[in-house]
């Protein structure tokens, strides 16, 4: 395994290398614990030739503090929002008869429904199948109203 030496390094974190030595160098990194060890005090003689920032550290983050302090969250995410929703479709579906007719509705499934004790074969079915079974009559009874919109041309 060829290892790599600290002017390597320097000139892989300046970016002054083929892209192909970079790919190569940058998979030994992966294997490599002394030529990870060398990189990084590479990335340390790097970082005294960079160029650091020109603003005050204070100053620059004054501003942003007063950027975020100074947001307000939107006025749709509020839950007093949210429970103005839940009250106007409440009154609209209470206008409109939604509730009158559900329970009318549930009214006329419960009357409809024979209550007689289960057979064995009932007690053989799934769950499921008897709740499907019960959905689809309590269905076929809206559809055959003609008053419920049933049936209508």
């Amino acid at each position: 395994m060829k290892h790599y030496d600290l002017p390597d390094w320097l000139l892989y974190v300046k970016a002054q290398l083929p892209s192909e030595r970079m790919a190569e160098m940058e998979l030994h990194l992966y294997r490599c614990d002394p030529c990870l060890a060398q990189y990084m005090t590479a990335l340390e003689h790097a970082e005294l030739i960079w160029p650091q920032m020109q603003t005050d550290d204070k100053s620059y983050m004054d501003t942003i503090l007063d950027r975020t302090l100074r947001t307000r969250p939107a006025w749709y995410r509020s839950t007093l929002f949210h429970y103005g929703i839940a009250a106007a479709a409440t009154i609209v579906l209470v206008a409109t008869g939604f509730f009158h007719g559900l329970s009318q509705e549930l009214d006329s499934v419960r009357n409809h429904s024979v209550i007689s004790p289960p057979s064995s074969s009932q007690e053989m079915r799934p769950i499921s199948e008897r709740l499907v079974t019960k959905t689809l009559s309590w269905l076929d009874t809206i559809q055959s109203d003609p008053d419920k919109g049933g049936n209508q041309p």
